[in-house]
């Protein structure tokens, strides 16, 4: 009997910057859990407001514990006037109040890796997408830097971010927005990983397997056409969708409002609810696509199958009586 040899696609999502509309993101992770398209093995990687995200999900903290630590903030902002100059500030206490101490321990052991993006400009021009993590604080100081949008996350241009092992200069950070060219409208790439590990002199075959992803999908908090997020093909993306080209205006302006202003409860769980239906609507437009899904059993029978039939690369199959 010849039994096929299933090829395993490892397919990451890469979430984009987008201020306060961090439950959108939220709603799409879980949407994508829901449903069985993102599982521990695909890889996560973020910018900004994707990082939270990312971190949050990852951390397997609730969604709804999520949206009322956004909510706090939002709240706290308010009282001190707006939210521009005092986000980074009541970010970190909620990371550290949500986050487990364990947490690093979490992302290094996840089979599909966690990346956090962030642009060092002192004492190197140098993008980073940070895969391994030797504390928590660690995993806040890099979601911090990942946040760290100039003269709006706080009224400074960068951060003071924590040293690296064995530096004693101090390093200075700012948003992961500008790890990426515009056309991925900070939607971390993830060769990025790889690329610091080897400027680290540490490439290997084991560091290759681990960070290898064959597929992203770019999940971004604005409609990819309105901010040309071009760099991933239309099937690679869920965003929000403009459902009434008559409505389009009013549609981006509650957009910008919710990610650089204070809103309600209201409004996040709002957020966190579109951001569920957008993934479920790439879900079906993946469905009708066939056989290019995801990770489970029958998804992966059916790529396989595919790969008989129109004779794509595929792994050597194996001969059993």
């Amino acid at each position: 009997m010849n039994r096929i040899k299933f090829w395993n696609m490892i397919t990451g999502f890469s979430l984009s910057p987008g201020g306060l509309l961090f439950p959108y993101h939220i709603g799409v992770l879980q949407g994508l859990s829901h449903h069985s398209y993102l599982t521990e093995e695909n890889p996560l990687a973020g910018s900004s407001a994707g990082a939270i995200a990312v971190t949050s999900h990852a951390a397997n903290k609730s969604p709804y514990d999520a949206i009322d630590a956004t909510t706090r903030i939002s709240d706290k902002c308010a009282m001190l006037g707006s939210a521009r100059g005092n986000l980074l500030k009541f970010l970190e206490k909620e990371l550290d109040d949500l986050l487990d101490e364990d947490v690093h321990e979490m992302f290094n052991e996840r089979e599909g890796f966690v990346g956090l993006a962030y642009q060092e400009i002192f004492p190197r021009n140098k993008s980073f997408l940070d895969v391994e993590f030797d504390s928590k604080e660690h995993v806040i100081d890099s979601v911090l830097s990942s946040s760290m949008f100039p003269f709006f996350s706080t009224n400074w241009p960068c951060r003071f971010a924590r040293k690296s092992n064995n530096e004693f200069i101090p390093r200075l950070t700012m948003d992961g927005f500008f790890t990426v060219p515009r056309d991925r409208f900070g939607c971390p790439d993830f060769d990025m990983a790889l690329s610091n590990l080897n400027e680290s002199g540490r490439q290997n075959d084991d560091l290759e397997k681990r960070y290898k992803v064959d597929r992203t999908i770019t999940v971004s908090v604005f409609p990819h056409d309105m901010i040309s997020l071009t760099a991933s093909k239309e099937c690679d993306q869920i965003s929000p969708v403009i459902e009434n080209p008559d409505e389009t205006t009013d549609q981006i302006t509650r957009l910008f409002r919710l990610a650089t202003e204070t809103a309600s409860h209201e409004e996040y769980n709002q957020l966190y609810e579109d951001g569920w239906k957008d993934a479920e609507k790439w879900i079906r437009d993946e469905e009708q696509r066939g056989y290019w899904g995801l990770n489970s059993k029958d998804r992966r029978k059916k790529i396989a199958e595919a790969q008989e039939e129109k004779e794509l690369p595929r792994a050597p199959s194996e001969d059993s009586d």
